[in-house]
């Protein structure tokens, strides 16, 4: 269980990315619809699950790699 809470070094600097690109736009966007905390905070969150998500896409593409290799 404790190592599916484990990020490698590049599901790690993509989370990182996916924070910033999510907080920046979140900032951004607030800004113009003049409620920038909600907007800072949402925009981190959907980085949070948008790098989780990709890391997985990531990673079942890459054991469809190897599975298919196999063969």
């Amino acid at each position: 269980m404790l190592e599916k809470l484990m990020l490698s070094d590049k599901e790690c600097e993509n989370l990182a990315k996916g924070i910033a690109i999510g907080v920046g736009i979140g900032t951004v966007v607030g800004a113009l619809l003049d409620n920038t905390v909600f907007y800072f905070a949402f925009g981190g969150v959907v980085g949070i699950v948008s790098s989780l998500i990709y890391s997985k896409v990531e990673e079942n593409k890459k054991k469809k790699n190897i599975d298919f290799l196999k063969i």
